[in-house]
């Protein structure tokens, strides 16, 4: 863990966690309810989901904690370790017959909804800004705009997707610039770690990420905000939900 960082601010994260895990299980939850699953089916879902996020959580906080990640010289980067993984988890859910069968039964706009824990990532940035941790361009007053992701998910779920007074193709559309704003400022991060690949040089340089629980970053909350988008476009445009 980052000494420099107060624990309030490390907080934010959590709780931005916590958000995200009791939003999967409820959603989980509200799903096999309605698909009318059986105890024993269930409790295996139940199991499952919690092994592999509780079990990848741990992985990467350890390979924070044992300072791995610090070596941002190498080729290709360390930081590639608690990358690539939930690039490969996003490519088999967003396929997954199972994940598929699930998300027919989630109403369209709870992922949209979930989206606007955004904002509280976007004023955890700021704060770590604000103490000289990371470079500006990671924040809103910089070149990271994700926050109206966060601001517009609320109107674009009610109106597009619970009360239907907006056209439906609203909601893809913001899916897709959602999908470009956190590429955005996941380029903008990875490029501005010390480093071969680093293009903005102004200090402090990205190394945040290397610690725990900041690790969490980019091995879970932007993944999921990119399931989230995908798996929403999926259920609008497939399922027609």
């Amino acid at each position: 863990m980052n000494p420099n960082v107060p624990f309030y601010i490390d907080a934010v994260l959590f709780i931005v966690v916590i958000i995200i895990v009791l939003f999967i299980f409820y959603s989980l939850k509200h799903a096999l309810h309605s698909m009318d699953a059986p105890a024993s089916k269930k409790k295996k879902y139940y199991i499952v989901t919690a092994v592999i996020i509780a079990g990848w959580l741990i992985t990467s906080a350890l390979i924070a904690f044992n300072g791995t990640l610090m070596d941002f010289t190498s080729t290709p980067p360390k930081l590639m370790l608690i990358v690539l993984p939930p690039v490969l988890a996003i490519s088999y859910l967003s396929s997954s017959t199972r994940v598929n069968a699930l998300i027919q039964e989630i109403p369209s706009s709870w992922l949209v909804y979930i989206q606007s824990f955004r904002i509280l990532v976007e004023v955890f940035l700021w704060m770590l800004f604000a103490r000289n941790i990371i470079p500006v361009q990671m924040t809103f007053e910089g070149l990271n705009y994700d926050v109206l992701t966060g601001l517009s998910s609320p109107l674009v779920a009610y109106y597009a997707l619970s009360q239907n007074k907006w056209p439906r193709i609203v909601a893809v559309l913001w899916n897709f610039a959602g999908l470009l704003l956190v590429t955005n400022i996941f380029l903008i991060a990875f490029l501005s770690t010390p480093g071969p690949m680093r293009q903005f040089f102004n200090e402090p340089s990205n190394t945040i990420v290397a610690y725990f629980p900041f690790v969490w970053l980019p091995a879970f909350i932007v993944p999921f905000a990119y399931l989230m988008h995908i798996l929403s476009i999926k259920q609008i445009i497939k399922f027609n939900k």
